[in-house]
């Protein structure tokens, strides 16, 4: 099935289509939506996808059955073939979709797989940034508490307590952490140290900065760690 969708396409010149390639990676409510969204509201035009997205869609040309949801056997069975190919089936199924809107740049949100992301560096040079985002735990239990309390509060129900959503967030890393995502930190380019000494004003200006150097094409050699600014 890879080969068939594969055959026929030149990737090299496919590749060429698109500008600006991010991936955002991290454990559970680090940042990344946010930083999705700020991408997608940028005035350069960046399409937010999911990665899970284009998963799926592999899955399906596949015959896998998800209809009950996604289990490991589906991304082993996915992933399967060490081969490159699987990813480069997975950014010619992303540039079809960016083509239908007229769009050349791209975030894939949820990165997880360190491989993929060497993948796109070498394949897109600096025109790819791949973007860790780090933060306590303590802190990313606090927004998912503070997000179910105010879901609670807008259906007119109770809400859960925090140490039920700290073992939530807990289980998600574990999950992750099976799964080597941390791994995405020591290949990324730019890692934003989002704790609690950095508001939402710094850390979306750190996202802004990261797009304008990967548009621009000034980003830096090595690794750019982004912590607080002084005030």
């Amino acid at each position: 099935l890879i080969m068939n969708y594969l055959d026929g396409k030149n990737f090299s010149e496919e590749k060429k289509y698109i500008d600006a390639i991010f991936t955002l990676s991290g454990l559970s409510e680090c940042g990344k939506s946010s930083a999705g969204i700020r991408m997608a509201s940028s005035p350069f035009e960046i399409k937010r996808y999911k990665i899970i997205e284009i998963e799926k869609e592999m899955m399906s040309a596949r015959g896998m059955d998800i209809s009950s949801g996604l289990k490991d056997e589906h991304f082993i069975k996915l992933y399967q073939d060490k081969s490159e190919d699987v990813f480069k089936e997975f950014i010619l199924r992303l540039i079809v979709h960016l083509k239908e809107d007229n769009i050349k740049c791209v975030s894939i949100e949820s990165l997880y797989r360190a491989p993929f992301g060497s993948f796109l560096k070498r394949e897109f040079g600096n025109k790819c940034a791949n973007i860790y985002i780090e933060a306590p735990i303590e802190i990313r239990a606090r927004r998912e508490y503070n997000k179910k309390c105010y879901e609670a509060f807008e259906k007119g129900i109770s809400g859960i307590s925090y140490k039920e959503v700290l073992e939530s967030v807990k289980m998600k890393d574990a999950f992750k952490e099976s799964h080597k995502a941390s791994n995405c930190k020591e290949i990324a380019d730019y890692v934003i140290i989002n704790d609690e000494k950095k508001d939402l004003e710094d850390f979306l200006h750190d996202v802004d900065v990261i797009v304008s150097d990967t548009i621009k094409g000034t980003q830096v050699s090595t690794c750019q760690v982004m912590r607080s600014s002084t005030k």
